[in-house]
């Protein structure tokens, strides 16, 4: 999908602009095609597990160390949201996201995928999801999200509560160990 993209051109949106261009747009019922709404794909993220996302199956994205998917995927309400042989499982607390005039334009949640289907039986991996919603539009269908694979570092952060804001930047091919912690 990348081919869209003219040589030169890399597709690295900030919160501000995935949530406020994109998504707004997605979510307009009067707007069905918008510059660049060719970029992310809709897709059921929950049919599938986040190990067997291609290329192919969303906006993807490889920065030299890691793949990024990007997607449109129903809204779902639910702190667990379950895959073939695991679930997403929100993790610390949703932050504002807002524009230069500090106006909330949506929210950014941070979902870490687990193996297993049970919470007390299960596994957490490096796979991290950022999921961003409208604020003025509860009734919106569709939800963004950004998934990669990246160790999360266990540090108290004030925003999310005790996982980091996880960007590819803080990844490190070097730091690919499992940790466990409670579910």
């Amino acid at each position: 999908m990348a081919a869209f993209l003219p040589p030169g051109v890399v597709f690295i949106p900030n919160d501000e602009i995935l949530i406020g261009y994109y998504l707004a747009n997605k979510n307009n019922e009067d707007l069905h095609i918008f510059n660049g709404s060719h970029m992310i794909k809709d897709m059921n993220l929950y049919d599938s597990d986040p190990f067997e996302l291609s290329p192919a199956s969303s906006y993807s994205i490889y920065n030299g160390r890691h793949w990024h998917w990007y997607c449109f995927t129903a809204k779902i309400n639910e702190e667990r949201r379950h895959c073939k042989t695991g679930f997403w499982k929100k993790r610390g607390n949703v932050r504002n996201i807002t524009n230069t005039d500090n106006v909330v334009l949506g929210t950014k949640t941070l979902f870490v995928f687990y193996l297993g289907k049970f919470p007390n039986d299960s596994e957490r991996t490096n796979w991290t999801m950022y999921e961003y919603a409208l604020a003025d539009n509860p009734q919106a269908g569709f939800v963004l999200c950004r998934i990669f694979d990246c160790p999360i570092e266990m540090d108290v952060d004030d925003e999310f509560g005790p996982l980091s804001d996880v960007d590819e930047t803080d990844c490190d091919e070097s730091d690919n160990e499992l940790e466990k912690f409670d579910v």
